[in-house]
C-alpha cells in the first residue's frame, strides 16, 4: 500500500482509540494533544488514562458490530489497539465499511495511517516511519537526522536567512509566481553562502534583495533544477558539517 506523508490538522476532529493499555495511551495522549476530540474504548484504561482530562473513556462489548459502528460514527481516525486479534479484525472491517481511516497498531500492513516518530528543531519539524518495517531503524533515523540539524550551524544559518528572505520578499513581491524562483536563484549566489556560512544574517538578506529586485520575473530555478546546482556546490560542505562533530567526539 502506497501511502503519502501529510501533516494534518487533527482540531475538532474525532478520534476513536480502542485499547487502553500502553500503545492505546499513548496514541490518545498524541491526538488529545493534537486538538483531537478522543475517545478510548477498552474493557480497562490505564492509570494514566484515567487521569487524562479532556479524554472520554468507555466501556463497551465490541462483539456487537452494531456497538462498535455506533462508536465510530462520525469518527475522522480510528486507532486499533487492543490485544484480541478478533476484535481488531471486526474494528478493522466496520471502520472501512464506514469509509473512516484506520490506524492499526497490531497490522501495518493494512493501516491507512501510520503515526510516525517525531521531533522539531528550529522550528522545521521532522517525521519519520518505517511504515511498520523497524521502529528500531526510523527511531536511530529520528535521532541523526535531529542531531546534525542541530549540530550544522551552517544549515541553520541558512534556516534563519531562508525564513527571514521569505517575509521580506512577500511584502515586496506580491505575486508569487515571481517569488518561487527567486528563494532558490539567491540560494545559488556565492556572496549570499559567503554571507550565510559566516553568521552575516543582514548582510545575506541586504545581498539577496538586492539580486532579487534586480531579478524580479525570473524563470527557470525550481527545486527540482536548482536544488542539484547549490548541492554541487555546497552539499559536501553541509554534509560535513553535520558529521564532523561525530568526529571530534571519537576522538
Amino acid at each position: 500500500m502506497k501511502r503519502v506523508p501529510l501533516f494534518l490538522s487533527l482540531e475538532g476532529r474525532k478520534v476513536v482509540v480502542f485499547g487502553g493499555g500502553h500503545v492505546g495511551t499513548r496514541r490518545a495522549k498524541k491526538f488529545k494533544e493534537a486538538g483531537a476530540k478522543v475517545t478510548v474504548v477498552a474493557k480497562d484504561f490505564s492509570e494514566e488514562l484515567k487521569s487524562l482530562d479532556g479524554v472520554e473513556l468507555v466501556k463497551a462489548d465490541l462483539r456487537d458490530e452494531k456497538t462498535i459502528e455506533e462508536l465510530i460514527n462520525g469518527a475522522f481516525l480510528v486507532v486499533i489497539a487492543t490485544s484480541v486479534p478478533e476484535i481488531n479484525d471486526k474494528i478493522f472491517s466496520v471502520a472501512k465499511k464506514m469509509g473512516i481511516l484506520v490506524n492499526d497498531a497490531t497490522n501495518a500492513n493494512r493501516s491507512d495511517v501510520h503515526v510516525p516518530f517525531e521531533s522539531e528543531v528550529e522550528g522545521i519539524r521532522i517525521a519519520i516511519s518505517s511504515e511498520g518495517a523497524s521502529g528500531v531503524s526510523a527511531h536511530i533515523a529520528q535521532y541523526l537526522i535531529e542531531e546534525c540539524l542541530k549540530r550544522n550551524t551552517f544549515w541553520k544559518n541558512i534556516n534563519r536567512f531562508a525564513k527571514l528572505f521569505k517575509k521580506e520578499l512577500k511584502n515586496r513581491i506580491k505575486d508569487a509566481k515571481d517569488r518561487y524562483h527567486l528563494y532558490w536563484y539567491v540560494m545559488l549566489n556565492d556572496d549570499v553562502i559567503r554571507f550565510i556560512k559566516e553568521g552575516r544574517i543582514e548582510d545575506a538578506l541586504y545581498k539577496a534583495i538586492e539580486i532579487a529586485t534586480k531579478e524580479a520575473g525570473i524563470r527557470g530555478y525550481e527545486p527540482s533544477k536548482a536544488m542539484p546546482l547549490f548541492l554541487s556546490k555546497w552539499g559536501d560542505e553541509l554534509l560535513l558539517s553535520c558529521c564532523s562533530p561525530f568526529e571530534d567526539r571519537s576522538r
